[in-house]
């Protein structure tokens, strides 16, 4: 990786809906060896996808709360049956196994506090792997850009 595909990334990262010609003049090479570049780092997997930004508010998700979840024991069994209710439930956002108190770290969002009472008392606590969960609603992003400091 050398200087050309880190602003390759850099640019994709920022807009990946550039023309080619603009995209190209962006990281400063012909529009061949840009695309050629960036093809590469697709199939090496260094760009795993492509996909639009939404506006959850506007979309009517106000609630974004950060969810820890304590599994009752540890076991293969239980974390793959986990981890498919993570896979398989709308509203989860992002799901990281973490150190410390609780095993997992959950970012959800919602429509509004009864649908994250629901997701934690009608999913999450119901589920036969979780002993414990704690959630903290977030009141204000003041980050949330996803940028990679390339």
């Amino acid at each position: 990786m050398d200087e050309f595909d880190r602003k390759i990334l850099d640019s994709l990262q920022r807009n990946s809906a550039l023309a080619r010609a603009d995209f190209a003049t962006e990281v400063g090479l012909s529009e061949s060896q840009a695309v050629r570049r960036r093809q590469a780092l697709e199939q090496a997997s260094v760009i795993r996808r492509y996909r639009a930004d939404l506006d959850a508010r506007a979309l009517g998700f106000a609630v974004t709360a950060f969810v820890h979840v304590k599994l009752k024991g540890h076991s293969d069994g239980n974390a793959r049956r986990f981890r498919d209710l993570v896979r398989l439930t709308p509203g989860i956002l992002e799901a990281h196994a973490v150190t410390g108190d609780f095993d997992y770290l959950l970012k959800v969002c919602v429509a509004d506090l009864d649908g994250l009472r629901d997701l934690v008392n009608g999913v999450l606590l119901m589920h036969q792997t979780v002993d414990r969960v704690r959630s903290e609603i977030a009141l204000e992003v003041l980050r949330d850009d996803h940028l990679l400091a390339l």
